[in-house]
């Protein structure tokens, strides 16, 4: 499974069905970028895309039941990087980084 796929998995889980719109903007991709990846897993029964119920205009993105017990591999895969791309680092260094990459989401945010 692909980075954004895995992406998009764990942030559905956590905050149910959303407009297509925030997934774009979570992502920090373009929209014809997000359409190809959701396309992808639809195909893959991972997501559905249904028009929303208060604004035909918007999608709305929902987790299939595949991809609901698909979540826990994906945790998993990215719980191993972490553990991997970290283990050099003490436990200060581990928080220091954690704090700056905090810092730098939170000012792409911003924006």
């Amino acid at each position: 499974m692909a980075s954004p796929h895995e992406i998009v998995l764990l942030y559905l889980d956590e905050h149910g069905p959303v407009p297509q719109t925030e997934l774009v903007h979570y992502l920090g991709r373009d929209r014809s970028t997000v359409t190809v990846t959701l396309q992808a897993m639809e195909r893959a029964d991972l997501v559905t895309r249904t028009s929303s119920p208060t604004d035909k205009r918007a999608t709305t993105v929902v987790l299939t039941d595949h991809g609901r017990e698909t979540v826990p591999r994906a945790r998993a895969a990215w719980a191993e990087l972490e553990r991997r791309t970290t283990s050099p680092l003490s436990a200060d260094q581990q928080n220091a980084l954690l704090e700056a990459m905090t810092l730098i989401r939170d000012a792409l945010n911003q924006t």
